[in-house]
């Protein structure tokens, strides 16, 4: 083979394989346990992602939940509140924990969801025993501390049968959904025991707040403070108005309202002692919920209203923003509603999840980063901590053009071609015959013109001075201007260049003129005749 051809051979493939790298420079492919998965080998963090609606994950945590509940009612029960902060501490990590996986097994339509649900419940049940037992103990200490007091004695009356009535009715709610907890739990082999003892041991700190009014008299005189709720039941975003009379205070007394022992709201009493709040269903969890009221030391009766779970509607509109983004939004409503400030989760090719939130108008948006090919996108409303259902969108498709391609690889191989061109053709190119030294063109200098000059006289000068007076005199003479050298005047004036070349030896040469020839050059100089 030809050398010429083998190089072009060579540059050929080296450009070859300087495109191809150029084109997945931008998009390599790295390594992920997805894609080196054996039947001998897999990877545990993403045995979840690759296995959607896998139980088995969850069976841990939901035995670790259930047997916390009995541990935490336990340490209610025995007033050991410190190991009991720590203990739900711990219950309302593992609730997080267990929520979390149930949203990224997308498992939130099954029984699993439902277990979930009733978790969140138990956690803010077991919430309110441990806040509420520990004021009550608080208030038997003040009730000895201010025996002789009845005006104080009353108002921890008061505050006393609010807290009894509401962990009657707090008990009552946490009893109820032990039959569903059960069997759910049934469903999975984990074990049921811990839960149903957290229902007796619950069951004994509510009593223990009966037992202690039974001991003050039995019958609480009815607080000044009445309160009443209308309707008594909603869906979220209806209002329901909690209102009372207040006989003892004075018309301006603030009032605080409070929802399940959070602060919801304040009203003020009227010129007539009455107090109107328009409390309105929210982000709390379906069915019963406590509302009672304060004014000054005065504690109202504890009233039920119960918030009614609601269907939900989640619409998704994909656009395209650029090669690599890609715009989400949608609106979720409850009917004609809009659900203000909730959480919406954007499901991606089925394993990635994108968090959003949706506005005040109910509406959510969010741009997401995808590499180049065909994807799916859903979203998803797991609905915690909301009296409203889980819902979906419909799966939506849309395909990313990716990264443009690095230009770098591409200019690197056009470099690496033109430059290989270029040795190949010098390389091959025969000797150029040298170049002929350019001709010396001499500058044309103007032609002499004579001129009338005074006398020279060199006296007694020394001969290498009389010389240069006697050269700036024919200089003069012939017009010639006085930058010229002794050589450019011999060019210009050939008939006297021996006069400038015997000056140039005596000027450059330092030699010295004799007396002859000082009396030639002056002759030369005046322009006599016989100077030649």
């Amino acid at each position: 083979m030809r050398p010429r051809v083998s190089h072009i051979i060579l540059v050929a493939a080296a450009l070859a394989a300087l495109i191809i790298l150029g084109a997945h420079a931008t998009t390599p492919v790295l390594y992920t346990a997805e894609n080196t998965s054996t039947a001998a080998h897999a990877d545990p963090e993403t045995v979840l992602k690759r296995s959607p609606g896998n139980a088995a994950a969850l069976i841990p945590l939901m035995d670790e939940l259930l047997g916390q509940t009995g541990t935490l009612a336990l340490t209610i029960k025995v007033k050991d509140y410190e190991s009991a902060e720590r203990d739900l501490a711990r219950y309302t990590e593992l609730s997080g924990q267990f929520s979390n996986l149930v949203v990224k097994l997308d498992v939130s339509e099954t029984d699993i969801g439902e277990f979930q649900q009733k978790t969140r419940a138990n956690q803010e049940s077991l919430t309110a025993l441990l806040n509420d037992s520990r004021r009550f103990d608080e208030l038997q200490r003040l009730e000895i501390e201010v025996e002789d007091d009845d005006g104080q004695r009353m108002a921890i009356a008061y505050e006393g049968e609010a807290l009894r009535q509401k962990m009657q009715k707090t008990f009552s709610a946490y009893r109820e959904r032990e039959p569903a907890v059960t069997r759910i739990a049934q469903n999975y082999d984990v074990n049921t025991t811990p839960y149903r003892e957290s229902v007796e041991h619950f069951a004994e700190v509510a009593d223990a707040a009966d037992d202690w009014r039974e001991k003050t008299g039995g019958d609480t005189p009815l607080s000044p403070l009445s309160i009443g709720l209308t309707p008594t039941e909603g869906y979220y975003g209806d209002e329901i108005w909690i209102a009372g009379t207040c006989a003892d205070a004075l018309p301006g007394t603030p009032v605080e309202i409070y929802v399940d022992s959070r602060l919801a709201g304040n009203a003020t009493l009227d010129s007539e002692g009455w107090y109107a709040y328009p409390y309105r269903v929210g982000r709390l969890l379906a069915g019963p919920h406590l509302v009672y009221a304060t004014a000054d030391n005065l504690y109202s009766g504890v009233r039920t209203f119960t918030a009614l779970p609601g269907n939900t509607t989640l619409t998704l509109a994909l656009a395209e923003v650029n090669r690599t983004t890609v715009a989400c939004t949608g609106t979720l409503k409850t009917g004609d509603r809009a659900v203000t400030d909730a959480p919406v989760l954007l499901r991606v090719d089925t394993t990635t999840l994108v968090g959003t939130e949706t506005d005040n108008n109910g509406t959510y948006a969010a741009n997401i980063t995808l590499p180049a090919g065909k994807h799916t996108i859903k979203a998803e409303f797991h609905a915690a901590g909301y009296p409203l259902n889980y819902s979906e969108s419909e799966t939506r498709t849309i395909s990313t053009r990716g990264e443009l391609p690095s230009l770098l690889p591409i200019i690197a191989a056009l470099a690496a071609l033109l430059g290989t061109g270029w040795y190949l053709r010098r390389r091959h190119q025969g000797k150029v015959p040298a170049r002929a030294p350019p001709e010396t063109v001499w500058e044309e200098e103007p032609l002499v013109e004579e001129r009338e000059i005074p006398p020279v006289e060199i006296g007694d000068l020394p001969p290498r001075e009389a010389a240069t007076l006697l050269f700036r005199a024919l200089r003069a003479r012939l017009g010639i201007p006085e930058t010229k050298t002794p050589r450019n005047c011999a060019r210009i004036a050939p008939d006297h260049a021996a006069f400038f070349e015997r000056y140039e030896l005596i000027r450059y040469a330092g030699e010295v003129p004799t007396e002859e020839e000082l009396q030639w050059m002056k002759k030369e100089a005046r322009g006599d005749e016989h100077a030649a």
